[in-house]
């Protein structure tokens, strides 16, 4: 099964399953973002990302500019610590 597969379940899943009042806040927020224009900003697969630096688990600054020149980078991105 795709990824996009598996997160088009899981979302038929969830729809099946939440809260009426949580779907909606859900479905206005997205509708919201969409008409933002945002879309038409967003970095694409295949596009080249953006240069950036942020702090990694251990609290160092990394820059994908100096990642990449070591090869391909895998970002992945979290809410860090509670």
């Amino acid at each position: 099964m795709s990824l996009r597969e598996r997160l088009d379940a899981h979302r038929v899943r969830f729809q099946a399953t939440a809260d009426p009042k949580i779907l909606g806040i859900l479905h206005r927020a997205t509708e919201d973002l969409r008409r933002s224009g945002i879309l038409e900003r967003v970095v694409r697969v295949g596009d080249r990302a953006p240069d950036f630096a942020l702090p990694d688990s251990r609290e160092r600054i990394v820059r994908l500019s100096d990642a990449i020149t070591r090869g391909p980078v895998v970002l992945s991105f979290y809410r860090g610590h509670w």
